[in-house]
């Protein structure tokens, strides 16, 4: 990769990657690595990431539990990172045993990065705990693998000044991480990365989290509603 190179890191809540492919296609014309949640594969169907682009590689998660036989409703979670091959050639997937959170690693040169994909459960109280645990699973591969710059893009459920925003502020300033979207747009300005088709209300539940070292590579943010 050219090191004057600058690259796009894209996050997407899919709600079912069969169904959104032809747009993840397109933006794999305009990006290098595209974070997707919400993807509604079955462990079987984990494949089809592959076949979106063949430019691109891949690495997913189902959260779709097919143990106990036959599922009832929808298929529901997922996450999912696409990277360009011809970008970043040397890759590798990182097991994070959370069908919640996946993750690979980027060696650049004589440096390596870490990118995530994450998707977090719904701001309640009873999925605190379970928000937390992400968060901390996500901080101990990050401590294990020992990799400095590191990104965490995905659909974090977290509404600024509400419950899950909060504690992911507090999680941020005590692992020394920096919610790059906010910082660079502000909490008050009014950004919206979903509408609820039930209220019409818009929400910023989507973020990209970085570590201090990766606080100076990000030279913009931007949404797309």
């Amino acid at each position: 990769m050219d090191k004057s190179r600058t690259c796009s890191f894209v996050s997407f809540n899919c709600k079912s990657i069969k169904r959104s492919a032809d747009h993840v296609r397109q933006l794999c014309h305009s990006s290098d690595v595209i974070a997707l949640q919400e993807t509604w594969l079955f462990p079987h169907d984990i494949q089809f990431l592959s076949e979106i682009d063949d430019r691109f590689g891949s690495t997913g998660t189902s959260a779709i539990d097919t143990a106990a036989g036959m599922v009832c409703g929808r298929p529901y979670g997922g996450v999912a990172l696409l990277w360009n091959k011809s970008v970043f050639q040397n890759v590798s997937v990182i097991n994070c045993d959370n069908p919640r959170i996946c993750a690979i690693k980027i060696v650049l040169g004589d440096r390596s990065i870490l990118v995530f994909s994450v998707y977090m459960p719904t701001d309640t109280m009873l999925n605190l705990t379970e928000f937390t645990d992400c968060l901390s699973s996500v901080s101990a591969i990050i401590d294990n693998i020992n990799i400095e710059c590191v990104y965490i893009l995905g659909d974090f459920n977290a509404h600024p000044n509400e419950r899950f925003y909060e504690e992911l502020t507090c999680f941020c300033d005590e692992q020394n991480w920096s919610c790059i979207d906010v910082q660079f747009l502000g909490v008050s300005s009014g950004t919206y990365t979903f509408v609820s088709e039930a209220h019409g209300s818009n929400r910023w539940l989507d973020h990209c989290i970085t570590t201090k070292s990766a606080v100076s590579s990000v030279l913009n943010v931007l949404f797309n509603n």
